[in-house]
């Protein structure tokens, strides 16, 4: 079965915001092999770091973005609503892929120089390629929480739409979208 089962997946939520829990929907458990793992097994490592990373930087980064987005253009209309999920997805998001990428593997104890900056040139590209087609099929559910939830929920409700999305950087970040994956390090080449 490739989709993951949400009655194995739902104790790690607990800890997690939505958004961080992307990436454990990306990974499989222990008792299932799937075949859209990178390693055929869930990684607790990459799974917390993944998840700190939205509590810590994407998700506060979130509340600036929509604070600033709100500030220069605020929401009363559809297009201005239209005009922040645009900015989110064109701007936050390409922040969002590389932090990610950074932040998780140094959290996943690779080497910044040797290891995660090689990486990042490597799978920023087709990470934020992924992160836009995502973004875009995403778009009309963004489009109704910009639209009709005020500023302080809408972090709240994009993290949720934003679990898919995590879910996808996870997985291409990592070398499941065509990249070499060393399966030693966990780091793409």
């Amino acid at each position: 079965n490739v989709i993951p089962n949400p009655s194995d997946r739902a104790s790690r939520f607990v800890s997690t915001s939505p958004r961080a829990g992307g990436s454990t929907l990306q990974q499989p458990s222990k008792r299932k092999h799937n075949p859209f793992s990178i390693r055929g097994t869930y990684n607790l490592r990459r799974s917390l770091a993944r998840s700190l990373e939205c509590i810590l930087i994407s998700s506060p980064l979130m509340h600036y973005g929509y604070d600033l987005f709100e500030s220069l253009l605020p929401v009363s209309s559809s297009f201005a609503a239209l005009a922040h999920v645009v900015a989110d997805s064109v701007f936050l998001d390409g922040i969002f892929v590389g932090t990610g990428i950074i932040a998780t593997g140094i959290m996943e104890g690779h080497s910044l120089k040797r290891e995660v900056l090689p990486n990042l040139r490597n799978v920023y590209v087709p990470t934020l390629k992924a992160s836009v087609a995502t973004s875009s099929a995403l778009m009309p559910l963004q489009f109704l929480s910009f639209r009709f939830l005020p500023v302080q929920l809408r972090v709240l409700s994009v993290n949720a739409v934003d679990l898919v999305w995590t879910g996808v950087v996870s997985f291409v970040s990592h070398g499941g979208g065509g990249g070499h994956h060393h399966r030693e390090s966990g780091v793409s080449e």
